[in-house]
């Protein structure tokens, strides 16, 4: 493969040696469809394919989620109901998942079979870009939302696989701080909304409105596709092209990042949901949440997942010393946006279980601590050992629970998705040297300043206890829903009683 060659309907744009990971990164482009393309050429029998869409979400009804579940509930090609539960049953992938992340939806297969693997490409392709949701209604009921009423039942109610998983998550504590400091962070992007879909506006979604952003996105032109491993890339491609890509052209219509401009918020309120038995004493939570540069400045998004290790990673750490040893808080944490998915780079603090009236102090004690830090000086000895960990760990290249050809393909995309080089997160040597160069310079303390001191792009978060939250949500439900209801006719309920019964004879029906 060399560049500028053309191989179906692929012109080879670049292709690169990866010294680190003793590959080369080969990056083409689909000429007649816009498709980008990556493979990681190096010795590993466990392939790996992807393709990525751009997902910006414009509202909080977790279309792309709902997306993410439905094209895998069958194709043109594969037209069973649940292609990916057959595959988990019967093919000989080593992994099989989708993922909707906060701009993109990624649908990644592995499998060290070259027959399998090719399998699951044809599968997958069919999915994305051939969905039976033009033609089965039933598959955005299920998995989406839809009205319930069982017999004798007057008033409906809402069901479906992501608005319930949704009901779940946002009965945790951490995911109602995301989203608002989220909201409070990107106010004018799409990162204000909540990808996966509120429980809240789910049920605003409509059929229509799902079919058009599957039109709208999920297209060859705003695809990244990834392939990583030892395989017959001549084979690959010619499926690629021949069964699926050729059937597109290039649009140029493919969504586009907005960088947040700096804001300030002053300390926001919102509340998470207890028990009535669990004492509401000293559980209130504090965020705060800061923006600084972007995906492009890897050496700062390095810098701060050192500091945060240095500021908090143990109970000794100084800034979580600082408040537990004087009862301020039962923990605090700092986090950074490394293996984020934003343009923007994203770092915060977020302190549990503190008392609500001692929020002023606890901030006072953390803006004292971190000021101290800047102008006495961090643990360099503690620095230097953090790096040397964080290095090993990344010339290891673990990704934990799966496998390491989609784990390189994950810090693919934190470049490339926002129009980066493909390769920039792949070797660390040049970054971990630099850093350690730095190191005694007093670029960390300026780092942390910079940061968390005196960052113009800042939000603070406050979660109080509730024991009536909950039943103040079911009830905000129960009223939305006998609205909808109260402006039924009979030929309404008829309509959606009839939907119900042709989406259980749906499920009911056995696959040829």
């Amino acid at each position: 493969m060399k560049p500028n060659e053309i191989i179906h309907g692929f012109t080879v744009q670049s292709v690169r040696p990866l010294p680190e990971l003793e590959a080369r990164i080969c990056q083409l482009e689909h000429q007649k469809s816009g498709a980008r393309l990556v493979w990681l050429d190096r010795k590993e029998e466990n392939k790996t394919f992807a393709i990525a869409f751009r997902t910006l979400p414009e509202d909080d009804t977790g279309v792309f989620h709902i997306l993410e579940h439905s094209v895998l509930c069958g194709s043109d090609r594969y037209p069973t109901k649940e292609p990916f539960v057959e595959l988990m049953k019967s093919s000989l992938q080593t992994f099989i998942n989708a993922f909707t992340f906060p701009d993109k939806t990624m649908y990644p297969v592995c499998s060290r079979n070259d027959k399998d693997f090719a399998n699951l490409v044809r599968v997958y392709m069919d999915a994305v870009l051939h969905p039976a949701i033009y033609h089965k209604p039933e598959i955005f009921r299920q998995e989406g939302w839809h009205y319930e009423l069982k017999p004798g039942q007057a008033e409906p109610t809402y069901k479906g696989v992501v608005f319930n998983e949704m009901k779940g998550a946002y009965a945790d504590k951490d995911s109602r701080m995301y989203l608002e400091i989220e909201r409070q962070l990107y106010p004018d992007t799409a990162y204000r909304f909540e990808s996966g879909g509120h429980p809240a506006h789910i049920p605003e979604l409509t059929y229509e409105q799902f079919l058009d952003a599957h039109r709208r996105f999920y297209a060859p032109s705003n695809s990244y596709i990834y392939l990583d491993g030892r395989m017959d890339i001549d084979a690959v491609l010619a499926i690629l092209d021949g069964e699926y890509l050729q059937d597109f052209t290039r649009r140029d219509d493919q969504p586009q990042f907005v960088l947040q401009a700096p804001v300030k918020s002053g300390l926001v309120r919102s509340r998470y949901e207890i028990s009535p038995e669990e004492p509401a004493e000293n559980k209130a939570q504090l965020g705060w949440g800061f923006v600084y540069g972007t995906y492009e400045d890897r050496e700062e998004v390095m810098g701060v997942e050192v500091l945060a290790d240095a500021l908090c990673g143990g109970s000794e750490s100084p800034l979580k010393r600082r408040l537990v040893s004087q009862g301020l808080a039962q923990d605090v944490r700092v986090y950074s946006g490394l293996g984020g998915s934003s343009v923007q780079n994203e770092a915060g603090i977020q302190v549990t279980n503190l008392s609500e009236d001692r929020v002023d102090e606890v901030e006072a004690a953390i803006r004292e601590e971190l000021e101290r830090l800047v102008r006495e000086g961090l643990d360099h000895e503690q620095l230097s050992a953090t790096l040397a960990n964080l290095e090993f760990q990344y010339r290891e290249r673990d990704y934990g629970r799966i496998p390491q050809g989609l784990g390189l393909g994950l810090d693919v995309m934190c470049s490339w998705l926002y129009g980066g080089n493909p390769s920039a997160n792949l070797e660390v040597g040049p970054l971990f040297a630099s850093l350690n160069r730095k190191l005694e310079e007093g670029w960390f303390e300026q780092l942390l300043e910079r940061v968390f001191l005196k960052n113009d792009h800042f939000c603070r978060v406050l979660l109080t206890p509730s024991a009536t939250l909950g039943e103040e949500e079911r009830a905000g439900e129960a009223a939305r829903l006998k609205a909808v209801r109260d402006g039924w006719t009979e030929a309404d309920e008829t309509a959606i009683r009839a939907q119900q019964e042709q989406l259980e004879a749906w499920q009911a029906a056995e696959d040829s």
